[in-house]
């Protein structure tokens, strides 16, 4: 009696996350119906300027959907001066790359190639702020972390 009870509650619940996950729209979706049938709305020069930079990296694909794409850093990005920055340095993301509270609040993910930036991070503790240096990276969509030190 005790397995039928347990095997009836296990398919119930598989039954139930089913029809759960299969009810959800897409963030992407529910974005594009509310923009085709709201009304529009007062809006200021900066919600203008977000606007149209958001539509023009947008692109949609066989299915209808639009997803956003990334541009990847060539030679000539590469050999552009880095930029300095300060932040909260939140972890590795994996062997590879780091993620970065930047000052304004915007989180970020950075590739970490330098030996020398990799150990000096990995002796710092999640939640250290951190003043650093990043530039492109050929071929990567993220920015590489060229020099780091505690603030």
């Amino acid at each position: 009696m005790r397995k039928k009870y347990l095997l009836i509650t296990c398919m119930l619940m598989i039954g139930a996350v089913g029809l759960m996950a299969c009810g959800k729209k897409s963030p992407s979706s529910e974005v594009s119906t509310e923009a085709t049938t709201a009304e529009p709305e007062e809006t200021t020069a900066s919600e203008e300027v977000s606007t149209v930079a958001t539509e023009e990296t947008e692109a949609t694909t066989e299915a209808g959907k639009t997803t956003t794409e990334a541009t990847i850093a060539d030679k000539k990005d590469e050999k552009k001066k880095p930029v300095s920055a300060t932040g909260v340095y939140n972890g590795f993301g994996d062997s590879n790359s780091v993620e970065v509270k930047m000052s304004n609040g915007e989180y970020k993910t950075f590739i970490i190639e330098d030996e020398k930036v990799m150990d000096a991070l990995n002796d710092m503790e999640p939640g250290t702020k951190i003043s650093f240096t990043y530039g492109a990276l050929e071929g990567q969509a993220n920015m590489q972390i060229l020099s780091v030190k505690k603030k």
